[in-house]
């Protein structure tokens, strides 16, 4: 394994994928970085965009596989496809990455995570990844950035057919049309694997499979009234090993949007939303139904003067979690924040500033605010700078885990009787999670090439940890001790970053390229935080021959702590290619190969073993999609 990096990165030194197209479409417009449309390329955060056409052509399994590509993204999961996933983006933790579906927050308030198995990509239109603070804009969560996902937009029917490795099989169906200014789009399909087993050592494969559906319907009620409607759900079962028990899954988020333009310097929207994650374990010790139902407004208005734009908006959201039926764990929470953004010219440049204010039912108010700049040096050469403020509220489990005691467990060692008991049980005294975080930026691009540095510092303090308080009982003949564990604020840590990306057209091919160098410290230990590499490298080339398309991915990473920083994870490196064939106009086959050079490695581990991960694979997709 310790020969990985450099073995898989000189076998695929001309390789690399379809991804390589996705960030340099000029006129691209995103909402996400500032919640109004803008170019991509005059939005002063640092922010990505992967269309529906890289995620098409990048024949990815899953949303993992497609975010490992992104510059500044780390992934981890425990075991094969359906386990658990967690995203870092520049060493922010998935907690603190908020997580959008069509404008609605989609993480779990129980967890305060966002499933990464939720989504299949069938479902996804485009990918919106913005890199930094942006509380200010979208209140808790968003410490290390904003993901937004949009679901998928069908312009006519299409069907879609895998088959490959670890028993993958899939099937999905799309349609879409419309007329009179009124579109639609429904999509349905299912998705089922074999899986691989729990550790690398182990010999029994667990699998997964999900249903998924989508929903969409927008038009033009008057000149200046639209609407869109939205919903994406997905459930299934997810196989664990015996200890742990099978468990069944839903998730579903739909919104409804309501557009309207008052007058020619006036816009407002109004975005109902609602959102389920529901989770039944089978566990053998603590079977278990959990659910998550959240019911959220967004009320924003856009004001456009001659001197620059102002953004007005309140969102709130209510949570409502459950654990089992016998009302075990029943618990809301309610949030409302009040944001305000203005974007000028100032300084011979571009200026955003925010400020945002959440009142929070457990913890009370918190305010956060953002302040970016950027300008444009020479013709193609543009500096940007920011800092900003975030924060992380805690979690239905953080604050409402109800109160459970186990054992006494009672051993004897030497003459001496042991009694131990372990409590566990939420605080409603927690504080949030705060961070600062500044960054700068430089950036050149030409027409047929760019290059773009982004030097960033992120402190996160007051982070929730789950920690025992120690209370021994008497000596004697016997000693009883128990260990009351609760979350508390315990601990900081600071990320250290410079991302170097780049692009070129060259001798016919697209070639992408993006390097990180991450120094993620916990302050208290001043050890590098588990599972981030210091050192990540993601490379790709794509070209079309005619009828035929051919892509290679590499990633290469650097070893990582794991297991409370106890243990080590090495460092690896993996080719993907990628090749696909139009045999007609409407019919498309194409072949993934992910990990050719078929190399060990691990994405996590326990303090004992290392969790499975997939050796060589091979998919086989069979598309068929008039007029594309």
């Amino acid at each position: 394994m310790q020969r990985t990096i450099l073995a898989a990165l000189t076998a695929g030194l001309y390789a690399l994928p379809a991804q390589a197209e996705e960030t340099f479409t000029l006129d691209e417009i995103v909402v996400t970085a500032t919640r109004v449309p803008r170019p991509v390329t005059s939005v002063l955060a640092a922010t990505t965009v992967i269309n529906r056409e890289t995620i098409q052509g990048s024949q990815a399994a899953d949303l993992m596989t497609l975010l490992e590509q992104q510059a500044g993204i780390n992934v981890s999961r425990t075991g094969g496809e359906g386990k658990s996933t967690a995203i870092f983006v520049r060493g922010a933790a998935a907690k603190h990455i908020l997580v959008l579906v069509d404008g609605v927050r989609a993480a779990s308030a129980t967890t305060g995570e966002y499933d990464w198995n939720a989504l299949s990509l069938e479902q996804i239109e485009r990918i919106e990844i913005v890199r930094g603070p942006l509380s200010s804009l979208y209140g808790s969560d968003a410490i290390g950035g904003v993901i937004q996902i949009f679901t998928r937009s069908n312009a006519g029917p299409g069907v879609k057919l895998t088959m490959g490795s670890r028993g993958t099989r899939a099937i999905d169906l799309s349609l879409g049309g419309g007329g009179d200014g009124w579109r639609y789009s429904l999509e349905a399909g299912r998705e089922s694997t074999d899986g691989l087993p729990t550790f690398a050592t182990d010999s029994t494969a667990y699998g997964f499979n999900r249903n998924h559906l989508a929903l969409g319907v927008n038009g033009r009620l008057t000149p200046d009234l639209t609407l869109a409607a939205r919903l994406a759900q997905s459930w299934g079962r997810n196989q664990q090993d015996a200890s742990t028990g099978d468990n069944d899954y839903k998730s579903r988020n739909a919104s409804l949007t309501i557009d309207h333009r008052l007058a020619w310097q006036w816009q407002q929207s109004l975005t109902l939303g609602n959102s389920l994650d529901r989770y039944t374990s089978y566990s053998p010790f603590i079977p278990a139904t959990i659910e998550t139902s959240r019911n959220s407004l967004s009320w924003q208005h856009d004001l456009t003067f001659d001197a620059g734009q102002l953004n007005l908006g309140v969102d709130y959201w209510n949570d409502h979690a459950s654990k089992d039926d016998s009302g075990l764990l029943n618990q809301r929470i309610e949030n409302v924040g009040l944001f305000a953004q203005y974007r000028l010219a100032v300084f011979g440049g571009d200026a955003q500033i925010g400020a945002r204010r959440d009142k929070h039912d457990s913890f009370g108010d918190h305010d956060t605010w953002n302040l970016r700049w950027g300008r444009e040096l020479a013709p193609g050469l543009r500096v940007s700078a920011g800092h900003g403020t975030a924060f992380k509220a805690p979690t239905v489990n953080d604050l409402f885990w109800p109160y459970s005691s186990d054992g006494p467990y009672t051993y004897t060692i030497g003459a001496t009787t042991y009694s131990d008991t372990y409590v566990t049980r939420g605080n409603t005294a927690l504080s949030p999670e705060t961070s600062r975080s500044s960054e700068l930026g430089l950036a050149y691009q030409r027409t047929n090439w760019d290059v773009a540095a982004n030097l960033y510092e992120t402190r996160v303090d007051d982070l929730i940890e789950w920690q025992a308080t120690i209370t021994p009982g008497g000596g004697g003949p016997g000693i009883a001790t128990t260990y009351d564990y609760q979350p508390q604020n315990v601990s900081s840590a600071r990320m250290r970053g410079l991302e170097l990306s780049g692009h070129a057209r060259w001798l016919s091919w697209n070639w992408q390229a993006g390097w990180t160098r991450l120094l993620a410290t916990n302050l208290s230990t001043g050890q590098q935080l588990d599972r981030r590499p210091k050192n990540s490298l993601a490379l790709s080339v794509a070209r079309a021959f005619g009828p035929h398309q051919l892509s290679f991915e590499g990633n290469a990473y650097s070893q990582r702590l794991d297991s409370n920083g106890t243990r080590q994870l090495p460092g690896y490196g993996l080719v993907n290619a990628v090749y696909d064939y139009a045999l007609n106009k409407d019919t498309r086959l194409g072949l993934r190969i992910d990990n050719l050079f078929d190399q060990d490695y691990a994405l996590a581990r326990t303090s004992t073993r290392l969790y499975a991960a997939p050796g060589r694979s091979v998919f086989v997709t069979l598309r068929y999609q008039p007029g594309k």
